[in-house]
């Protein structure tokens, strides 16, 4: 009996293990979701939310609203630290096979669209009106810059 318990517990502890090891890790997964760009003189990092970035970016429980407007809507999280006085405009546009979107902006902490000092973290959340169609590039626009979205293969795996 015991013998068939200890074996039992192998193949358990195999299986579990290798079920952890396919599992890529936190900052695997942000890789695939994060583009950063010079915005308004500021390096900004655009990471697509989706419910593994959610996850690993946000805690409970403000995680699982966060989670709920990503899923009805293409969303982003948008972080960055100036380094030097720079004025935010959060005024995004998102640009796909011909068609623009509009984004509506949320203020984390310094996203409000004013004067951001030298090395104040800046955070918020940008979001479309409608979920975009991810197997396709897509560009993000600010006033002066533009950086430009395409997911590997591999992220469009990741998110299924």
């Amino acid at each position: 009996m015991n013998r068939i318990i200890a074996t039992a517990l192998v193949c358990v502890f195999s299986v579990s293990m290798a079920v952890a090891q396919d599992e890529p890790s936190p900052t695997a997964v942000l890789k695939e979701f994060t583009r950063s760009g010079n915005m308004d003189g500021v390096i900004l990092s655009f990471v697509l939310l989706n419910d593994k970035t959610v996850d690993i970016l946000f805690t409970a429980p403000g995680k699982y609203a966060i989670r709920a407007s990503a899923n009805q809507a293409t969303t982003f999280y948008v972080q960055g630290v100036p380094d030097k006085d720079v004025k935010l405009n959060t005024k995004f546009v998102v640009e796909q096979d011909g068609q623009t979107f509009n984004c509506s902006s949320v203020n984390i902490k310094n996203f409000d669209g004013g004067t951001v000092a030298k090395g104040q973290r800046i955070d918020g959340i940008i979001q479309l009106d409608k979920k975009l169609n991810l197997s396709h590039p897509f560009t993000i626009k600010g006033q002066n810059s533009s950086l430009e979205f395409k997911l590997s293969e591999a992220a469009l795996k990741e998110m299924q």
